[in-house]
């Protein structure tokens, strides 16, 4: 018997497993999830949301438009958009630069109705600010891939 104690306060403690630790999220997983969600609220129809993604001072450039300017300009975008049938808004990033408090998105878009229908497909290019310790977006330009006229 004493041998069995014995051996039992020689043998080795077994080491305890590191926690794991989560890897701190990069700006380009905080984007994509942003865009995510801009998805998510063109599919409920809801514009003011969307807009609530931009920063105050933001300039969306839509093809063939000129500047809408600030919330309430980018709100009324995003409703005639909804309202003309968008209903789906894939966004996939391509690259993302940070700089400081401002990061570079190129990616590309698909929109597509409520029955799933590709209206239109393209490439854009977002100017992202941190505002209020969240990414939004504050300089959007995009333009379609699609031809003039051309089915998506």
């Amino acid at each position: 018997m004493a041998t069995k104690k014995a051996a039992a306060k020689k043998a080795p403690a077994k080491k305890k497993s590191a926690p794991v630790k989560k890897a701190k999220a990069t700006v380009a997983d905080l984007i994509k999830a942003n865009n995510k969600a801009l998805g998510a609220a063109v599919a409920a129809g809801d514009a003011k949301t969307v807009a609530g993604m931009y920063t105050s001072r933001a300039k969306l450039m839509p093809p063939n438009a000129d500047f809408f300017k600030g919330k309430k300009a980018i709100t009324a975008f995003w409703q005639g958009a909804i309202d003309m049938g968008i209903r789906g808004a894939v966004l996939k990033s391509v690259e993302v630069e940070q700089l400081g408090t401002t990061a570079v998105e190129v990616g590309t878009y698909t929109l597509s109705s409520g029955e799933g229908a590709v209206l239109d497909k393209g490439k854009y290019v977002v100017v992202w600010k941190k505002d209020g310790g969240v990414w939004k977006l504050h300089h959007d330009i995009f333009n379609s891939s699609v031809a003039p006229g051309a089915a998506a």
